[in-house]
């Protein structure tokens, strides 16, 4: 079996391994190896953002996350925040824009050009890609660590552990990212899909496959609204999607008594909705009850809306009574959906959950478990919603390593 020997091993070619990589790098005489199990780094950063990485966002503050490295992410904000890291990509060789929503974009709008100037840096300075080589357990054997491998045996004096999430790349799901964190005693909290669909217990929306609609979205756990969003609602099978929804999932995939309200109309109150529907029933007269929903929703949202209340799709508006038009105004105005919490990760674009924040150092990010063993990017319990914070996330924490090795 092959015995290397490096100064620095990072393990996981990802965003924040290859971050870290380039900033370690700078430092002359170190010998760095960027250790990936896939046939080349950094998969996923090709396909983030529909393939235009949307690598960082203004708005990055500690209300956006969620995990249990809170004080690390707050010092992780504060002295590598969005600007440094976008200065640091302009050095080497990438332009990037923020669009009206502070999410920030490489001004080709192309994933492929974030990797180039990674890669290209990486090479500039010396530091040696491993592919297809996935690291089992790390050891401590004198004064440096054994990273047993599938084929080869890696010996360095300092090691990080930068593995990403249980869905690595591309929605492919994977089951030990953890085993080399766990091999030197770090604990992983609870795994759920983030930033992922929501499957709800309804037989209403096969007949609302693709459709999409303007809304606000609520996580209602335990009876009490944890948190809203607005955005685009996109119907599935058997589940919710769309940015909004996402933004709730890392919440309502861990919940035990959750449900998802959809408020169709939130500008206008349950009054307010009211009197338009009677106002369009008055209008309508004989024609059949479906036609309410005209310029309003898509017909089939309508049908739906219907059968939720409990009314007869075939009858004619007039026919409606005072309590049926009351049902449906309470129904268009909370859309309520039984949650069923998931643990499927092929559509989830993150991990929620991860190597415990309290067993790692906030300010150096090293494991409190091992002295010279760091730990950055997914792979820490942290997870933030859609919009460039989880990559800047991984970019904060491979640059905070990088400057300590």
């Amino acid at each position: 079996m092959e015995n290397i020997k490096v100064d620095i091993a990072i393990i996981g070619g990802g965003a924040s391994g290859l971050m870290c990589a380039c900033v370690a790098s700078k430092k002359r005489n170190k010998r760095i190896a960027v250790i990936e199990r896939e046939n080349r780094v950094g998969k996923k950063i090709l396909i983030s953002g529909n393939s235009r990485c949307n690598l960082s966002n203004l708005d990055s503050k500690a209300m956006h996350y969620g995990g249990s490295f809170d004080k690390g992410l707050e010092f992780l904000l504060e002295n590598f925040p969005p600007k440094k890291v976008l200065t640091y990509f302009e050095e080497i060789g990438l332009i990037a824009k923020a669009d009206s929503d502070n999410r920030v974009y490489p001004l080709s709008r192309q994933s492929s050009a974030v990797l180039s100037v990674l890669r290209n840096e990486i090479q500039r300075n010396g530091v040696k890609e491993i592919c297809d080589t996935e690291v089992m357990d790390i050891t401590k054997v004198d004064n440096s660590y054994k990273l047993r491998c599938n084929d080869k045996n890696i010996f360095a004096k300092k090691v990080v552990i930068a593995t990403g999430g249980k869905n690595n790349y591309a929605q492919k799901v994977v089951t030990n990212t953890y085993s080399s964190a766990m091999s030197i005693g770090h604990n992983i909290t609870k795994l759920t899909p983030s930033l992922s669909p929501v499957k709800v217990k309804t037989n209403l929306l096969k007949s609302l496959k693709g459709i999409r609609a303007q809304g606000r979205v609520s996580a209602v756990i335990n009876g009490k609204v944890a948190k809203t969003e607005s955005g685009e609602i996109q119907f599935g099978t058997d589940y919710l999607s769309g940015i909004c929804v996402f933004n709730l999932s890392r919440i309502l995939n861990r919940a035990k008594n959750a449900e998802i309200i959809i408020q169709l109309l939130p500008d206008y109150s349950f009054t307010e909705i009211n009197d338009m529907l009677f106002k369009r029933i008055k209008l309508l007269n004989n024609e059949n009850v479906q036609e309410i929903f005209t310029g309003l929703f898509h017909k089939n949202i309508g049908i739906a809306l219907l059968k939720t209340s409990n009314i007869d799709t075939s009858k004619k508006a007039m026919s409606l009574s005072e309590n049926e038009v009351n049902t449906l105004a309470h129904t268009i105005n909370k859309w309520k959906f039984k949650v069923l919490p998931s643990s499927d990760f092929s559509n989830a674009q993150v991990t929620c959950g991860g190597i415990n924040g309290n067993e790692i150092n906030p300010t150096t990010l090293e494991s409190k478990k091992a002295k010279n063993i760091y730990l950055c990017g997914e792979a820490i319990d942290i997870d933030g919603d859609c919009g460039g914070f989880n990559l800047q996330f991984a970019f904060s924490s491979g640059m905070c390593v990088g400057e300590q090795l």
